[in-house]
């Protein structure tokens, strides 16, 4: 009997934990749309064509401050693109994938406990 008590117990578990999995897949793709707008405003992905040309004077002004410097031109334009443009391009990418929906969670998890 013991077993069959954990059996059923064990598949209440799994039921319920399909259940958690079901509404976190459901309610996070909603809840990090809701951000996204928001983070666009901070990291300033969506600019004004004024916040553009102040961004690009920044980026100009901060190579030309390495290359002043004495630092060689390939490295300078490295500098410059791993400062500016990478970790925004990155944060970028992930946004738009969330915003189109192809930015998915908890599938590999939730097809590990449908299997059962």
């Amino acid at each position: 009997m013991a077993k069959e008590e954990e059996k059923v117990e064990e598949s209440k578990d799994i039921r319920e934990l399909r259940e958690v999995l079901s509404t976190v897949r459901q309610e996070v793709p909603g809840l990090l749309r809701d951000i996204v707008d928001p983070l666009k405003e901070i990291l300033g992905l969506s600019m004004t064509e004024e916040q553009a040309r102040a961004k690009a004077k920044a980026i100009a002004g901060f190579y030309k401050e390495l290359l002043e410097a004495g630092i060689e031109k390939e490295l300078a334009a490295k500098m410059t693109n791993d400062q500016f443009i990478t970790p925004l391009a990155a944060l970028q990418t992930i946004m738009e994938r969330v915003e189109s929906g192809r930015f998915k969670m908890g599938k590999e998890i939730l097809k590990g406990v449908e299997g059962k």
